[in-house]
């Protein structure tokens, strides 16, 4: 007989004995009552991860009135929208709120055991399409993200071509990746909607793709419709999924495809026969090749996923061998695919992600050696300090995450073991025993999310740690979802439990839309100098298709926020660094037109400058001007509007168009024989000047 001393009470022992003794061990062991406490809190015994069924049959439930007050929220979200355009300071709390008013009842509802398979798919549905128009009431005309505008001109080209994989110097690698663009040019062509609008319901589909395939693959991976529903409810807690995801930008459409391959991936194992699951192996296959076509990164983030479900699957007990032979072919597909698509593009994403990866390293290093950090947490790169409220509920958000990890990590593995009463943490012997191999890999994927808020600590790898955040959320949510369903909810019937975790977990999807957007949510009253979509206004749109109008197409030099503008709704050529190496904003910031600059303008190319007045009024939102160049970092005062308008003194430069604070200069003639200038042809509108000598902004 076992012997368990301490005060434990008869349960407890039988409890112990069941998880601990069930394969024959005997002897007498002194167990504190500490050790029973903390395997019941990480899951390691198999009663400890039971999730409790459902006994109410399908049917919609309660999802009716949550669609209603989802339409509720919706309207005070739009009237937020307006009245941060007026200045209104309460136009970004009540804009959260209402995102709040979104997911706080869903979310108790979902997370309580009484609804049904069909009631929570329902509500998912629900939540995502209203999160999706939140998206549309931001921005409900035209395209403001910075991303975008890299996407909607390698449209731009493909409409007007009629061909692919067009120079984009604001970022090369888009038209060697055409997924997204090519499924909104055919729905343009055929619809004659404008580009805008055709994307949208691109996004839109992608969007409700995304959250289905979702459900149905943690489905399928945990036999549980409730830890489903709860999964996909903790991923909308990625920084990225409220907005950044559903920008016009190939990662959008990336990972739903991602999520897509995963489900016909996890059904072909799960076919009853061998030969049943080859359509679904040709299906997935498909898919794969699609998605290298379609982003690189999320193709490798796939890659990695089936190379490891792969190795699993070959250690899993139980699996047959066509199984295997299956998980390794679609390994092996995932490998090839990107790798050939590189080489028939030639694609150059090594010159573009590794010096990325690089600095963030290098900073990361120089955190955890200097225990200093390069990047203030909750300042502005302009010095502005976010809200006291949206920094406790980011810090608040992290804090939940990292306590659902802990609860959920052991616990998961535990709940995928084969057998209903093993563990398959211990004896060793059973360490290769598990339902899923997909999950498996998952639960090991959380490892990366601490990782990410590391890199979110330094200015250069910021953007890594939000890439590496995204997706390492697809185990999160699943592991998260586990720990909910199996400890800190269970099989309680009350509404109490339930409606305090829908609290946290509306507090983990606010923390993450924070630290993504924070107050650059909505667009703001006035302009705001370099801050992407709070820079996007009438007069830079106006001056941009004036260029197309009376210019035709040119080559231009510009800021960074003027240059979207040109490319996009000027349709000119816009010099970059990434395209041709060269940093004309060297040029344009400079104090004189030396030799030098006149050299760095005459090899670029450049026929036109854009100079922005607007931008001495203020430090950058974005912390860059222009590419982002190791000069253009290093700016602790506005540009000096005298260094913009230097061109005005030189005999072999024009000004071309003068609107008050956005002026054209053409610099063609720079570098040749100096000659009389000939009066030029009216061609349009006169242009308009406030005789400016001095070179000062009033």
């Amino acid at each position: 007989m076992t012997v368990v001393k301490g005060r434990t009470s008869p349960d407890e022992q039988k409890a112990y004995q069941d998880g601990a003794y069930r394969h024959g061990y005997a002897g007498s062991v002194a167990i504190p009552r500490v050790d029973l406490w903390i395997a019941a809190f990480l899951g390691l015994r198999r009663q400890d991860s039971a999730v409790g069924g459902v006994a109410d049959p399908s049917s919609l439930g309660m999802s009716p009135v949550f669609a209603f007050l989802c339409s509720c929220a919706l309207v005070v979200a739009a009237l937020a929208a307006n009245a941060s355009r007026l200045g209104e300071g309460w136009a970004v709390p009540t804009f959260y709120c209402a995102i709040a008013v979104i997911v706080l009842p869903a979310a108790a509802r979902i997370i309580h055991p009484r609804a049904s398979r069909l009631e929570r798919l329902a509500l998912i549905v629900i939540v995502t399409s209203a999160l999706f128009v939140v998206r549309v009431i931001r921005a409900p005309v035209a395209f403001i993200d910075h991303d975008e505008f890299l996407h909607w001109a390698t449209v731009n080209d493909i409409l007007e071509a009629g061909r692919l994989f067009l120079p984009n110097p604001l970022l090369p690698v888009s038209p060697l990746y055409p997924g997204l663009e090519l499924i909104t040019s055919a729905l343009v062509n055929l619809s004659g909607l404008s580009v805008f609008a055709a994307g949208l319901i691109v996004l839109a589909t992608a969007r409700m793709m995304l959250m289905l395939a979702l459900f149905l693959l943690f489905e399928k991976i945990t036999d549980s419709a409730r830890i489903a529903s709860i999964a996909c409810l903790i991923y909308m807690g990625s920084s990225t999924f409220l907005l950044f995801d559903v920008h016009y930008s190939y990662e959008s459409l990336a990972i739903p495809m991602l999520a897509a391959v995963l489900l016909a991936s996890e059904s072909q194992r799960m076919e009853p026969s061998d030969a049943a699951g080859w359509p679904t192996v040709v299906a997935t296959v498909v898919l794969i090749l699609a998605l290298a076509a379609t982003h690189h990164l999320t193709s490798y983030f796939c890659t990695a996923l089936l190379c490891g479900t792969a190795v699993m699957e070959c250690l899993r007990q139980g699996a047959s061998a066509m199984q295997k032979r299956r998980a390794i072919l679609l390994a092996s597909i995932a490998v090839i695919a990107p790798v050939a698509w590189s080489r028939i593009v030639g694609n150059p994403t090594g010159s573009y992600i590794l010096p990325v990866l690089e600095g963030g390293i290098h900073e990361v290093a120089q955190l955890v050696s200097s225990s200093t950090s390069t990047r203030k947490l909750f300042v502005s790169d302009t010095g502005a300090l976010a809200p006291a409220w949206q920094r406790y509920l980011t810090m608040a958000g992290v804090a939940l995450i990292c306590l659902g990890l802990l609860t959920g990590f052991l616990r998961s593995l535990v709940f995928n073991g084969q057998h209903r009463n093993a563990s398959i943490l211990w004896p060793p012997t059973r360490w290769r025993l598990w339902r899923s191999s997909l999950l498996q890999i998952l639960v090991l994927v959380t490892l990366a999310y601490p990782v990410s808020i590391i890199f979110r600590l330094t200015r250069s790898g910021w953007e890594i740690g939000n890439r590496i955040g995204s997706l390492s959320f697809l185990g999160v949510a699943i592991v998260v979802a586990v720990a909910v369903a199996a400890f800190w909810h269970g099989t309680s019937r009350g509404w109490l439990r339930a409606t305090a975790l829908a609290a946290a977990a509306t507090t983990v999807l606010i923390a993450g839309v924070i630290s993504s957007e924070g107050p650059r949510i909505l667009v703001p009253a006035g302009y705001e100098v370099s801050a992407d979509s709070s820079s996007i206004e009438p007069m830079g749109i106006s001056a941009a298709r004036w260029t197309r109008r009376w210019l035709g197409g040119q080559h231009f030099a510009a800021d960074r926020i003027n240059r979207l503008l040109l490319s996009t709704y000027g349709r000119q050529r816009v010099s970059t660094t990434l395209e041709s190496g060269q940093d004309t904003s060297m040029a344009i910031t400079a104090a004189d037109l030396g030799p030098m600059e006149r050299k760095l303008l005459i090899d670029s190319g450049v026929g036109f400058v854009m100079v922005d007045l607007r931008l001495t009024t203020g430090l950058p939102g974005v912390g860059v001007y222009f590419d982002g160049g190791a000069q253009d970092r290093n700016h602790t005062v506005p540009l000096q509007s005298s260094s913009l308008l230097k061109f005005n003194s030189e005999p072999d430069v024009d000004r071309t168009f003068d609107n008050g604070f956005m002026v054209i200069f053409d610099v063609g003639r720079l570098g040749k024989a100096l000659q009389p200038a000939v009066p030029r042809k009216r061609t349009g509108e006169p242009v308009q000047s406030l005789e400016r000598t001095d070179g000062d902004l009033q």
